[in-house]
């Protein structure tokens, strides 16, 4: 009240008048947005007796569906309101859906050609990824959606031949008709007819996903004509073949190209003038002509590399300048020489695959200065000398793979400062001396291998203290002494090959705690004595070698009637029959 006694008549009007206005504005439009939002009761009908169409079945096995666990179509309910059913988007203004995304909702049957869905005509994005539709054909009848511009249909057990009219959806900025499941998945046919037609009418396509779409007949040189709008091309498994157009590189906004896996297919990698914007680059399992060019190092904004090719030379130094890599590959490309030295500037890289190559010389301290590693493989090569103690400064690695090289000299006792390794493969080298004790520190490995080199001495009992482990190889090495009975620890332990060593004593009567075990390799050893009646425990066993040895006494019958053995290797011992 305070406040009017100081207004005059007129202001003090004024004042409530705009008090009002605002109040009825307000009421107007609150009354707006609660009706506005419904849908309508012909769009409300259309999704239910879609729903209607399907079953739900929770027990496909979905991987990529990051576990969701949900239908959404079980929200779902006649009486209320379909713009808050879940995966249901509408319009603000008008209630009509505009978007409608399903993908992982575990709908199962037959897409019907004739679906209510096709009533909903002011659809803008449909995303059905991730469900299975029992080799449906896509229906002809997805052109009545002249609105859209997101199509996602991905891996959901769609087959047959993409229909033609899918090119008459001029408003498309986002294609994906991929599979990302693999032996068993049905195939959807592209036909250079609709293929062109395709490239014709969508000139605003920014994204378009073909993986494992089947487009044989496709040539090549059509993608020349894609609008200059595209951002992402995914064209992975997809059977092509011939001369791919390296002007693709050009692409004024292209970010994401994909086109490994088509084993037929030949592109040049261009010596200059590449497409500044690329982030993500894979061309594995093609040929991607003679040589890895140092234009590569132009590609400023590259975040992941892949280029499984057979190239020739080395790894040009200019890749070091790629400082925003975090993932670089460049498995089984027939690369030589030394890992250049620039590495070391890649300092956002998690992950290092340069597998089946020809790389030979050392492990170079630039390597060991990249501290965000996850995952280093360096397996089948010519690397040698002795392995590096500052690997210990990879202290993010999860996976270490040295396999098949030349390393000699023994495992660095700083190994055991990688903390965070659930995988360590160091076999098929010329390691020796005996097996550091600092690998108890890594608590965490699920897969240790040290297999096919020349390590001597025991089996380290700390090697008891890794409760992780599901498979422990230390085959072919000169390890001597009992097998521990600490092993008896790794009650995770699937796998245990300590064949072809100098082992002697009884087998371990601990062994049969292994519950786990399902293959045991203790052949060409010197082992001695009985059987042990624990091993009847390993009801899981399938394969059991223990020939080569000194075991004697008579075979248990037990050992014959393990559930699930499939094989069983006693030969060369001094067994004396069986024990009835």
């Amino acid at each position: 009240m305070r406040i009017f006694t100081k207004l005059s008549a007129p202001l003090c009007l004024l004042f409530v008048f705009l008090c009002l206005k605002t109040a009825f504005s307000s009421s107007i439009h609150a009354s707006s947005f609660s009706t506005t939002h419904r849908c309508s009761h012909e769009e409300a009908l259309a999704l239910l007796q879609f729903k209607t169409s399907f079953s739900i079945n929770y027990t496909v096995p979905y991987s990529y569906c990051w576990g969701e666990n949900y239908s959404k179509i079980e929200s779902w309910k006649e009486g209320i309101d379909c713009c808050s059913w879940d995966g249901v988007s509408c319009d603000n203004v008008t209630g009509h859906v505009i978007a409608l995304n399903l993908s992982c909702s575990f709908l199962y049957g037959t897409f019907p050609s004739n679906s209510t869905l096709f009533f909903l005509r002011n659809l803008q994005s449909l995303n059905l990824a991730l469900n299975d539709f029992r080799l449906s054909k896509i229906p002809p009848e997805i052109s009545q959606f002249t609105r859209l511009k997101h199509l996602d249909v991905s891996s959901s057990q769609f087959s047959g031949q993409v229909p033609r009219e899918i090119a008459h959806l001029p408003k498309l900025v986002s294609l994906n008709l991929s599979s990302y499941f693999y032996d068993d998945s049905p195939e959807l046919i592209l036909e250079t007819t609709t293929f062109r037609n395709l490239v014709h009418n969508l000139s605003e396509v920014r994204e378009l996903v073909l993986r494992g779409v089947n487009m044989t007949s496709v040539n090549p040189r059509f993608f020349m004509n894609l609008s200059s709008s595209l951002t992402t091309l995914d064209l992975i498994e997809s059977g092509l073949s011939g001369n791919f157009p390296n002007s693709i590189f050009r692409f004024p906004n292209l970010k994401n190209f994909y086109l490994s896996g088509n084993r037929n297919l030949t592109i040049d990698l261009p010596s200059s003038n590449w497409s500044s914007p690329l982030q993500q680059l894979y061309l594995g399992y093609m040929d991607c002509g003679r040589r890895l060019r140092e234009s590569v190092g132009d590609l400023k904004s590259l975040q992941s590399l892949s280029l499984g090719c057979n190239l020739e030379g080395s790894i040009p130094a200019s890749i070091g300048n790629l400082s925003q890599l975090t993932y670089l590959s460049l498995f089984y490309s027939n690369l030589s020489g030394q890992i250049p030295p620039s590495l070391a500037n890649l300092t956002q890289l998690t992950s290092l695959f340069l597998s089946s190559n020809q790389f030979s010389g050392p492990i170079l301290a630039s390597i060991c200065n990249l501290r965000q590693l996850t995952s280093l493989y360096l397996s089948s090569n010519n690397l040698r000398g002795q392995i590096p103690s500052s690997l210990a400064n990879l202290t993010q690695l999860t996976f270490l793979d040295l396999y098949h090289n030349q390393f000699s000299g023994p495992i660095p006792a700083s190994i055991g400062n990688l903390r965070q390794l659930t995988s360590l493969d160091l076999s098929s080298n010329n390691l020796s001396e005996q097996i550091p004790s600092s690998l108890a520190n890594l608590t965490q490995l699920t897969s240790l291998d040290l297999s096919d080199n020349q390590f001597s001495g025991p089996i380290p009992a700390s090697i008891g203290n890794l409760r992780q482990l599901t498979s422990l190889y230390l085959y072919y090495n000169n390890l001597i002494g009992q097998i521990p009975s600490l092993l008896a620890n790794l009650t995770q332990l699937t796998f245990l090959d300590l064949s072809y060593n100098q082992f002697s004593g009884p087998i371990p009567a601990s062994i049969g705690n292994l519950r786990q075990f399902t293959i045991l390799y203790l052949d060409s050893n010197y082992l001695s004595g009985q059987i042990p009646s624990s091993l009847a425990n390993l009801t899981q066993l399938r394969f059991l070698f223990l020939s080569h040895n000194l075991l004697n006494g008579t075979l248990p019958p037990w050992i014959f009637t393990l559930p699930l053995l499939e094989y069983l290797y006693l030969r060369h011992n001094q067994f004396q029959g069986l024990n009835s």
